[in-house]
């Protein structure tokens, strides 16, 4: 099918979900945008953060109120589709959310954030729509302008050094190059004026030596160009990809939740676009212009009538890029993500291999991986033909702008008008170089304005805001007892998420021992990863040993606790460097008496290599039991003050279970297990029931009670 959004240009510019689950904020940013008000999706993430269950229509409602914009909840058919007032979002697949621009002739104009732009039939529609619409109109309150946060480039370099002067190395010996360029002609036109009519050898030897040296001087020059580049590159790169992995490594755990890992990793690589056009761009930029004038000037000194010639099918070629950039920026964005995503499911069907086998289903992921990268590849052949359109352009304007400088040329020199053979032959050279060079100025005007597609994918680990455990008190070191308390704590995964604690109440004494079970999917998990320092409540408070975290410090907390959760994983390396989480002095006796606490010591040392065993990739050489027994003597390595179990031992028969309670009973530290086995409840000093979004003692009066 025609696609006719490349024909008939939308007024709605299509934003695209980041998060897995921000569809319904990425349709109400493009709606935003059409009424005036320029915000992008990472703006809008950061003032309503989005749940990862997704948003309901109702909680859309109350996100659009808030920033102007006056919602009207609608019920129709597909017939009546035509009638809404547009652009408006449409629920679309029971699950998702999609902006209606227009309706013409039998088509609607979607924009969908997890594709593209699309004129689909009604046909198409009726498969998707489930006949719920939101309308969207600016309120009295609706205040248009630009809520936009974006990424500078010096905010990517900074605390690095010497790239200035290396960049000015390249600037120097690249003048000296196109010296030799805007010489060469000159020798061409003596060799033909001066030494053909005269027969004069002697004049021409002198002319091929003279050149001949200064050849060696461009060569010399253009090796250590190579080489200062190389290194002003290669420093450049890891500076760049140093500091950008450093914070996407500070970044709160929810962050890295709510996005696929083939996204994450798009996103980290649009470092090298940047540096390539920081390294060499900017230079060739900053050259090309400066030599473009030159040859110009020189070109007007020849003739203006050709230089008008040419100056013409330059701006031509500029009008082509300008017209065409727009296409160019919406394609190449989604290819990014189309391979983003590509990656992403070859990824997971890597890592889900056993599960696929076991349940037969390779063919089934075999095929959807093909439809990904079926949408990979095209998204890549919309780039290549919208390059072979901007090529085509070049070689038909500057083919004519030759054949008219050639006629006109030809034309002075038979006229006898003071053009000479020689003059035609320097002439073209310059215009030639002229041409490669102004043309090569708006390829690298065009690849810095295409640099803002980069930096809006980096600006999502950029901008995000850092772990609050890297922010004030970070340096903090307080020496941890074993008490925490929680105090009215509240939480939800989003504004318009129902509260999975709601004003928990807890108190945990030092040394002491409580089970904490519960129906799942009730808050157990999120408690934990809470009494971690790992999210933050809505509202209420965590202590730690009588004082707030924030004032306790939280590196000082996690230095000295421990936790083994239910998403843990092991990594590629020994037994020890896992127990030892990499630790730059792995003290083998504690890692020794580590792996005895967790009863997985025999087992050990029953292997071939012992604790210089390899893992393989997410642990994968390792049994159930096993690879919950190092996770478990992991967190003990750390000798922590308080430790928390999420079903840490929920892989373990009765008699390792009981030899490892016994083992960490005797450290005297505060545990927090939550479980669903009898046996391990059992064994805690105190249990404690979750039961909507709240903690009570089952074995308090019948019905319990808050505690």
């Amino acid at each position: 099918m025609l696609d006719l959004g490349f024909l008939s240009r939308s007024r709605v510019r299509l934003v695209r979900q980041t998060e897995i689950a921000e569809c319904g904020l990425a349709s109400l940013a493009m709606v935003a945008n059409y009424h005036g008000l320029d915000v992008d999706l990472g703006t809008l993430r950061r003032r309503f953060a989005p749940s990862l269950r997704g948003a309901s229509l109702r909680s859309l409602i109350g996100l659009a109120d808030k920033i102007g914009l006056t919602p009207r909840a609608v019920k129709l058919p597909l017939e009546q589709l035509a009638n809404l007032h547009v652009p408006c979002i449409l629920h679309w697949d029971m699950n998702h959310y999609v902006v209606l621009e227009r309706v013409t002739a039998g088509k609607a104009l979607v924009h969908n954030p997890d594709g593209r732009s699309s004129w689909l039939s009604m046909a198409e529609v009726s498969g998707h729509f489930t006949g719920v619409a939101l309308e969207l109109r600016p309120g009295a309150n609706f205040q248009a302008g630009s809520q936009r946060e974006r990424l500078r480039l010096p905010q990517l370099w900074r605390r690095m050094t010497g790239m200035k002067r290396a960049l000015a190395q390249v600037l120097v010996l690249s003048l000296v190059l196109q010296i030799f360029v805007l010489a060469s002609p000159y020798y061409m036109q003596l060799a033909v004026d001066n030494v053909l009519p005269a027969l004069d050898r002697d004049l021409l030897a002198v002319l091929a030596l003279g050149f001949g040296l200064f050849t060696l001087i461009n060569a010399g020059a253009s090796l250590l160009r190579s080489f200062v580049l190389m290194i002003a590159g290669t420093t450049l790169g890891y500076g760049l990809a140093s500091n950008v992995a450093r914070r996407l490594l500070r970044l709160p755990i929810d962050w890295f939740e709510k996005r696929h890992t083939g996204d994450i990793l798009s996103r980290f690589q649009s470092i090298t676009p940047i540096q390539n056009m920081l390294t060499q761009g900017a230079v060739a930029a900053i050259v090309d212009g400066l030599m473009a004038t030159l040859t110009l000037a020189l070109m007007v000194w020849y003739s203006p009538l050709l230089a008008f010639v040419s100056a013409v099918a330059f701006g031509l070629y500029g009008v082509v890029r300008l017209v065409s950039f727009s296409f160019e920026r919406e394609a190449q964005e989604a290819a990014i993500i189309s391979n983003g995503k590509e990656q992403t499911t070859l990824i997971e069907t890597i890592r889900g291999i056993t599960t696929l086998r076991l349940f037969g289903r390779e063919a089934f992921r075999h095929a959807l991986w093909q439809t990904r990268l079926t949408d990979a590849v095209n998204a890549n052949v919309r780039v290549a033909r919208i390059a072979i359109w901007q090529s085509t352009a070049n070689l038909l304007i500057f083919g004519i702008e030759n054949i008219v400088t050639i006629w006109l040329a030809i034309g002075f020199v038979v006229d006898g008008a003071g053009f000479s053979l020689g003059m035609v032959f320097a002439y073209m050279a310059y215009k030639t170089q002229f041409i490669q060079k102004a043309a090569g100025l708006i390829d690298q005007g065009i690849a810095f304005k295409m640099l803002g597609l980069h930096l809006e994918r980096l600006s999502d680990i950029a901008l995000s805001n850092e772990d609050r455990s890297f922010g004030v008190g970070a340096d903090i070191e307080t020496p941890l007892k074993g008490n925490i308390e929680l105090r009215e704590v509240f939480y939800r995964y989003s504004p318009s998420d129902p509260a999975v604690l709601d004003g928990v109440d807890l108190k945990i004494g030092q040394g002491e021992h409580i089970a904490i079970t519960g129906p799942s999917g009730g808050g157990k998990s999120t408690l934990a990863k809470l009494l971690l320092g790992l999210v933050e409540p809505d509202s209420g408070e965590l202590l730690v040993d009588g004082m707030p975290l924030s004032r306790f410090g939280y590196k000082s907390f996690h230095n000295q606790v421990a936790a083994v959760l239910q998403e843990d994983s092991l990594f590629a390396g020994t037994l020890s460097d896992n127990i030892a989480l990499f630790d730059d002095g792995i003290d083998m006796e504690r890692v020794i008496a580590s792996a005895m606490m967790a009863a997985i010591h025999e087992d050990v040392m029953r292997m071939p290599m012992q604790y210089e065993t390899l893992v393989g990739d997410m642990g994968s050489t390792l049994s159930g039991g096993q690879k919950q027994r190092i996770l478990l003597a992991r967190a003990l390595y750390r000798q922590p003050r308080i430790l928390i179990l999420d079903e840490g031992t929920a892989h373990l028969d009765m008699a390792h279970e009981h030899a490892v309670n016994a083992a960490i009973g005797a450290m005297g530290i505060t545990r927090i297990v939550i479980a669903h086995r009898r046996e391990t409840i059992e064994a805690a000093e105190r249990v404690l029931l979750m039961t909507g979004g709240k903690l009570v003692d089952p074995r308090a009066s019948e019905g319990g009670g808050p505690l």
